[in-house]
């Protein structure tokens, strides 16, 4: 569950930067598209990306999903895929006021272990 008011921009970002961690590096879609995409979410969420990025975004995405190994770069890509397709207005109000709308709020969750 995503809290409203969550920037989803930052949301996007730390997933993809997970998933670019997660890599093996075998295949080249998965190594390279996923640190594309996790700089180009970098960019646009710090207010340096352009209308172009969130169209390369997605097109990177077109490039890992399907095309590796193993199901990490379909794992990837899809959430890309949902979040442009989602919230693009959130990505184009990071462009537009060159910074993030809702201050990079990003709520961390502590869930008590019993």
């Amino acid at each position: 569950m995503i809290a409203e008011g969550t920037c989803t921009v930052k949301v996007l970002t730390n997933l993809l930067e997970f998933y670019h961690h997660e890599s093996c590096g075998q295949c080249t879609p998965c190594r390279e598209g996923t640190g594309w995409a996790a700089d180009i979410l970098h960019r646009i969420e710090h207010g340096h990306g352009t209308s172009d990025d969130i169209e390369n975004l997605a097109r990177v995405s077109s490039y890992i999903g399907g095309f590796t190994i193993c199901a990490l770069g379909d794992a990837a890509s899809m959430p890309i895929d949902s979040f442009v397709k989602k919230f693009r207005h959130e990505f184009e109000d990071h462009v537009k006021l060159k910074r993030c709308p809702y201050d990079n709020r990003f709520p961390q969750y502590h869930i008590p272990i019993a």
